[in-house]
């Protein structure tokens, strides 16, 4: 839906409320406001609530078919503004999604730049906290992620694979392929596991 459409339905919406909340209106300014006889206010304003204008929006605010009108509005209203926020929440969860795809690819490039020398998992102690992090917000998005004893592996190209591929799916926005892909490793870690 349109901004512009948007606007125009929350505009009639609040315009239709005036009629049902006249009624609070008057009986809150006749209590507080005019209860004074003597107060400026009273001698301005006390005819306002008299005038034809306030008494038809009275009279339609008990229209059946007004009130009709108001609740059909009204779910009308709720459903776009959910329709919105779902989209906003979904918008928000994609970034995150992306910006997780990147920091798999950049850590997969990371881990690879420091395993071509000889001595894993030595040589990338100081990525172990980062990696372990990142495999934490990747659970929180319901895709699999490897625990610790991935360093327990002979080399680092079991997880480097992992994070590049899965990230590359992340970033492009296939979130369906990330998480099929991410379990595609799960049984890999597995049989090495069980084989050391």
């Amino acid at each position: 839906m349109s901004g512009v459409l948007k606007k125009l339905l929350f505009g009639i919406w609040g315009l239709l409320l005036i009629p049902l909340i006249a009624p609070v209106a008057a009986k809150w300014l006749a209590e507080h406001i005019f209860s004074d006889s003597r107060g400026a206010a009273t001698t301005v304003f006390r005819d306002a609530i008299a005038t034809p204008a306030f008494t038809h929006l009275l009279a339609l605010g008990q229209q059946p078919w007004f009130r009709f009108a108001v609740v059909f509005l009204t779910g009308v209203v709720v459903g776009v503004a959910l329709e919105w926020l779902s989209r906003k929440s979904g918008e928000r969860k994609a970034d995150r999604l992306r910006s997780l795809g990147w920091k798999f690819r950049s850590l997969s490039e990371s881990l690879r730049l420091r395993t071509a020398s000889p001595g894993w998992p030595d040589n990338a102690r100081e990525l172990q906290p980062a990696m372990l992090s990142l495999f934490g917000s990747a659970r929180k998005f319901d895709l699999w992620a490897p625990n610790e004893r991935a360093f327990q592996l002979p080399d680092a190209t079991f997880l480097c694979e992992y994070l590049r591929c899965v990230g590359k799916h992340l970033e492009d926005g296939d979130f369906d392929d990330a998480r099929k892909e991410a379990l595609s490793w799960r049984p890999f870690l597995d049989q090495v596991k069980r084989n050391s």
